[in-house]
């Protein structure tokens, strides 16, 4: 197709010239019962478009004549604002998981949950239907809720270590036999401290919720996605750079 400077409104679509020609008249109208006298700029190919357009626009032009307050309006394509939606935009947990783990069916922004680690069930099928999904949303859980919003708002590494303070201080609450270890947090750590609550049923149900959310961790960081993620991420800040 034509480059970003050939692109004029007979080069684009009947049904998208249409949609120009009726913006081109709405602005028109905006700027008469303003009373504005307009000089345009337009960044991006589709602006120029409209631009040229509201230049060239019969009424645009005889409002023009007459008009006594001046402005300068600036047309911006917005069509970068499709990068931050595919952007893998920092260290952030709550992101990855949202993007690596399956959606709930049903939902736009949950996701299911494997539990069979919290079962007695051993499978390597991922994709066993046998055990409900567990999800995010967890309103009737404060301490689920509290390690949700460390996911939204601290780094990856800080939000695993908040996911582990808080299955120690759940653990610790039930006298399960927790053994704290400090250092970099592992899935593989975070899975025997899950697996301390399989055979309680009591502490199970009590903490099921911050379950749900620690298992959502242990399985996007052990999901090859999310290696790809950083590579992703580190191409995109040399890229900046």
């Amino acid at each position: 197709g034509p480059g970003p400077a050939e692109v004029g409104l007979g080069a684009l679509p009947a049904g998208l010239r249409a949609a120009v020609r009726a913006l081109v008249g709405d602005l028109d109208a905006l700027f008469s019962a303003l009373g504005l006298r307009e000089e345009c700029f337009a960044v991006g190919a589709f602006s120029r478009v409209v631009a040229a357009e509201l230049a060239s626009y019969a009424p645009a032009r005889n409002r023009r004549r007459t008009a006594t307050n001046k402005a300068s309006v600036v047309f911006v394509d917005r069509t970068l604002d499709l990068a931050g939606a595919v952007g893998h935009h920092g260290d952030n947990l709550a992101e990855k998981i949202l993007s690596v783990l399956p959606k709930l069916p049903g939902h736009k922004t949950d996701v299911m949950v494997n539990m069979v680690e919290l079962t007695a069930l051993q499978t390597t099928d991922e994709t066993c239907s046998i055990i409900a999904p567990g999800c995010l949303a967890q309103p009737n859980d404060p301490a689920a809720k509290a390690l949700w919003e460390s996911f939204m708002n601290l780094k990856q590494k800080e939000a695993v270590m908040e996911a582990r303070r808080h299955l120690v201080e759940a653990a610790s609450r039930e006298n399960l036999p927790i053994k704290m270890s400090m250092g970099e947090v592992t899935p593989e750590q975070l899975c025997s401290y899950i697996k301390l609550f399989r055979n309680n049923l009591k502490a199970l149900e009590n903490h099921c919720g911050l379950l749900q959310l620690v298992l959502a961790t242990v399985q996007t960081l052990k999901h090859p996605q999310t290696s790809k993620w950083d590579n992703f991420l580190a191409f995109e800040r040399l890229l900046l750079q």
